[in-house]
């Protein structure tokens, strides 16, 4: 039985690109063919991350000489994660021997598969994707075709009217949706959609010692804090900086931006991606705003603090409330002492082992339905 998903595997980043490789090897370890349907839009591809650099700042966009300056600046980077990235997809994703850049390709080739499935990340973030991307709600499957969704991420407060419009349409054709986020459900819910639930992100369904395959021991024996700072927020910095001072720790940053040098403490510029397990693992802390690195911080057993963005932060109040650990997310600088608390993963444990059950049941019940079909 065949599988294709569709997600962002293409987004050159370390979540992006685990979670793509988790979702593959659940299915897989189920006895399905999976394979990552290799959609390409031009907006992932380096010359289309620095068209849109004048969308970071009204400066750059205001400015064409600091925007030159900049895209040169930041094209050395993007040089440096596509060949980080691709060289992951190649050795771990199975993917269409098609790319696909347009709604319009997948239409006049759509893959073959028995069921299609929207995969986790934020897929359905529209702000992310630069408005609703349709091939990411299936769009160019027939409407006969066995659609669902696992685990994917709205990652805003609500839909707005226009989105509704468009969306609501192409997600009444899914069997089944679960998304990532508890907020999702309701968001689905206010729009029509009923019957939604919440699912572990995909990373979540394997344990530590399933991750450390891919993990590298690098950084082992090296006394640090880590930092994972993806909105350039300085109190990040500033908190990593006191528990270095009163732990006697270096400070580790791990950034895809090579002007990141300036700041506090030692860059890892763009690792790869079993470099960055590595970071997280053997760290003595980890200070962030990433979703995937509290995610790993819980799968390791790291101590860590997340210090939550102004926008988009309802992933991760979701997987903090989820596991009890709510006292590990703080919208301001949090106290140091919080550095001297450790926690009781154990009972974090106890929370993902079940939660893994329930996904268990719904990726069954998935299969047995899309047998059924083929009859």
């Amino acid at each position: 039985m065949k599988i294709d998903i569709i997600t962002l595997h293409r987004v050159r980043n370390y979540g992006s690109s685990l979670q793509t490789l988790a979702t593959q090897n659940y299915f897989v370890q189920k006895d399905c063919q999976a394979e990552i349907i290799d959609y390409y839009p031009e907006r992932y591809t380096s010359l289309g991350l620095l068209k849109r650099l004048k969308n970071k700042s009204e400066k750059l966009a205001r400015n064409p000489i600091l925007l030159f300056g900049a895209r040169c600046v930041i094209s050395v980077s993007y040089v440096k994660k596509k060949l980080i990235f691709d060289s992951f997809l190649k050795k771990y994703i199975k993917m269409t021997p098609r790319t696909y850049r347009t709604e319009k390709e997948l239409l006049e080739n759509v893959p073959e598969a028995d069921a299609y499935c929207t995969g986790s990340d934020q897929v359905w973030n529209s702000y992310w994707n630069e408005g609703v991307d349709r091939p990411l709600y299936l769009s160019f499957v027939s409407e006969s075709a066995y659609k669902f969704s696992y685990a994917a991420s709205i990652g805003t407060s609500k839909l707005s009217d226009e989105e509704k419009s468009q969306v609501v349409p192409l997600l009444r054709e899914y069997r089944h949706i679960t998304v990532r986020e508890n907020n999702g459900v309701e968001i689905l819910s206010d729009a029509g959609i009923d019957g939604a639930a919440q699912m572990l992100d995909p990373t979540l369904l394997f344990k530590a010692d399933e991750w450390d395959k891919y993990t590298s021991d690098k950084f082992r024996n090296k006394k640090y804090v880590v930092t994972y700072n993806l909105h350039h927020d300085k109190k990040i910095d500033e908190y990593a900086a006191k528990i270095a001072s009163e732990k006697n720790l270096k400070v580790f940053n791990i950034s895809y931006n090579l002007h990141d040098i300036i700041r506090n403490g030692k860059l890892k510029w763009c690792p790869t991606v079993g470099e960055y397990l590595g970071l997280i693992r053997d760290a003595q802390y980890v200070v962030t705003d990433s979703f995937h690195a509290t995610v790993f911080s819980l799968l390791f057993h790291t101590n860590f603090m997340v210090i939550y963005p102004e926008k988009a932060s309802s992933r991760l109040r979701s997987i903090l409330k989820l596991t009890g650990l709510d006292e590990r997310g703080c919208g301001k600088m949090p106290d140091v002492r919080l550095a001297d608390k450790n926690i009781d993963f154990s009972e974090t444990d106890a929370v993902l082992a079940a939660e893994r059950k329930n996904t268990e049941k719904y990726i069954d019940m998935i299969i047995s339905e899309i047998k059924s079909n083929k009859k």
